[in-house]
């Protein structure tokens, strides 16, 4: 990791997200996780303490990348009407995201499922496995570059500190 990512403890930063949240109901942050083999979870927040609380609780080196405007517009419980409606919206061979909203439990463990693909068969099989849970689901959002609408941070470990 370059010494010049911006830390989840950097006041900007967390300024940032305070203020987007002021204006919005919700906010999308993916968190991702290192050395975990690709491993990412996709969760809403609707209040900037509940974000605090999570930071606080990442492994060092996790990355942190939140979205100011509104992700995962299609919401609902999965039945027949809301797949119909998510195959309607998602453009052909656009890359999609389903993110549950109740978390799963498996021990100790909890997370926020999620699926993502490129094709319409996929989007209704995705959607076929999370029948009868509550969903958000849209476009795959646009991640990799910080802008004005998308800010990132990475948990600091104790032998690399981020700016």
């Amino acid at each position: 990791m370059a010494a010049n990512y911006t830390s989840t403890s950097d006041p900007k930063f967390l300024r940032t997200l305070e203020s987007w949240l002021k204006g919005r109901c919700e906010i999308l942050v993916l968190i991702r996780y290192s050395h975990a083999a690709g491993s990412k979870d996709f969760e809403f927040f609707a209040s900037f303490q509940s974000l605090l609380e999570r930071i606080r609780e990442l492994p060092p080196r996790s990355s942190m990348t939140a979205f100011r405007e509104a992700q995962l517009p299609i919401r609902g419980v999965v039945d027949d009407e809301l797949i119909s409606k998510c195959v309607k919206s998602i453009p052909d061979d656009a890359e999609y995201l389903v993110v549950e909203t109740v978390r799963r439990v498996h021990g100790r463990r909890s997370w926020f499922h999620d699926y993502a693909g490129i094709s319409k068969s996929e989007l209704r099989d995705d959607l076929e496995e999370s029948r009868g849970v509550p969903v958000a689901v849209g476009l795959y959002p646009t991640w990799l570059d910080d802008s004005e609408n998308v800010v990132s941070a990475i948990v600091p470990d104790e032998h690399r500190a981020a700016k």
